[in-house]
């Protein structure tokens, strides 16, 4: 594979830096915890779109600024945000669309979903070593 980190779109540094090829913020508020990103999701419609690095990506329908995030290398500006397919599953599949919208409207409900998903995910192999 050899130098990942070598880019040929422009620089391949800073407004030029590229990574899986899903490029941009999924809230508009990306660096804190909020209820931002089913907000997003189920606030708008989505046109599948290709992204700079020319991955398939989703982005927003008729997004006001207020809505979109802060660019990455200077937070004055703001960009839309995105999602991926699997995101849009997440509104679209009828089993997980229902527990988003549930997730959606009980943001309480959610953030001790997570807290709790997140605890079993980075403490696992504590867990496991316990165990055995």
């Amino acid at each position: 594979m050899g130098f990942g980190w070598r880019n040929g779109f422009g620089s391949g540094k800073g407004d030029d830096t590229t990574t899986s090829g899903i490029e941009g913020a999924w809230t508009p508020n990306p660096i804190q915890w909020d209820n931002g990103y089913f907000d997003m999701l189920f606030g708008y419609d989505w046109d599948l779109v290709k992204s700079p690095a020319g991955a398939w990506q989703w982005v927003p329908v008729g997004v006001p600024e207020e809505h979109m995030a802060p660019k990455a290398h200077d937070s004055s500006q703001r960009v839309t945000t995105i999602m991926t397919t699997a995101d849009m599953a997440m509104r679209m599949d009828p089993i997980y669309g229902e527990i988003s919208k549930r997730f959606h409207k009980n943001p309480d409900e959610f953030a001790d979903a997570f807290a709790r998903a997140w605890f079993k995910l980075t403490h696992r192999d504590m867990v496991l070593k316990l165990v055995t």
